[in-house]
């Protein structure tokens, strides 16, 4: 089961929003919890979101107006998790999506009208807008663990093209972004660790060779 994260400030629109995000598809039913963030600098939320390993997070756009000490939107937090953790699924939902669509210039196809989406009484915009939260989780995860199964398979091979290593690098890399960016080795270090690491395998044969003598 997916978990969702919730970020809204108003309690009883996030009651209702995690009403009808729990309907999820007829396929999956997603467990939601609402995230505290008062208190919370942004970084500090971006942390505990992460720490709470939340599949998915869906956020309300304007925050700053319901608590004058939160310095952040939701615009904010959905350019933080992206750098933390690229192509991360986060979702706006929000009564302004024309100003969240144009602010920190925010992808247009992860902001949906909240009023619609609470409002809905047939449940197609519901069903809609769940269908394209879990499907981008899902799309996630299955393009981690498909980079995961090449990457060990590249791995065990024991003598690699240089097309294979490149290979290998990029999908380390994209592992390593997609689970934590803040420690991300740059990918012209890692070509450099690579051949360091075949020469320190020279030379132990060179060496291993030259006691044999």
């Amino acid at each position: 089961m997916y978990k969702i994260g919730l970020i809204e400030d108003d309690f009883m629109t996030a009651t209702l929003i995690i009403d009808r995000l729990r309907r999820g598809t007829d396929e999956i039913k997603p467990s939601v919890e609402l995230v505290p963030f008062d208190n919370m600098t942004l970084e500090e939320l971006v942390d505990y979101i992460y720490a709470n390993r939340f599949d998915g997070l869906v956020v309300d756009h304007k925050l700053k107006s319901s608590n004058p000490d939160i310095d952040f939107e939701g615009t904010d937090i959905a350019l933080s998790m992206e750098n933390l953790i690229h192509f991360y699924p986060l979702f706006i939902l929000t009564s302004h999506p024309n100003d969240a669509e144009s602010e920190r210039y925010t992808d247009v196809n992860i902001v949906y009208e909240k009023g619609n989406y609470i409002a809905d009484t047939t449940g197609l915009i519901v069903e809609h807008i769940n269908k394209k939260i879990l499907t981008q989780i899902e799309h996630f995860k299955n393009r981690l663990a498909d980079a995961e199964s090449e990457l060990e398979t590249l791995r065990n091979k024991a003598n690699k093209t240089d097309e294979e290593k490149d290979r290998f690098i990029e999908l380390d890399h994209l592992i390593e972004t997609s689970l934590c960016g803040r420690h991300v080795m740059p990918k012209n270090l890692k070509n450099q660790s690579e051949d360091i690491q075949e020469l320190l395998g020279l030379a132990r044969k060179i060496y291993k060779m030259s006691e044999e003598e």
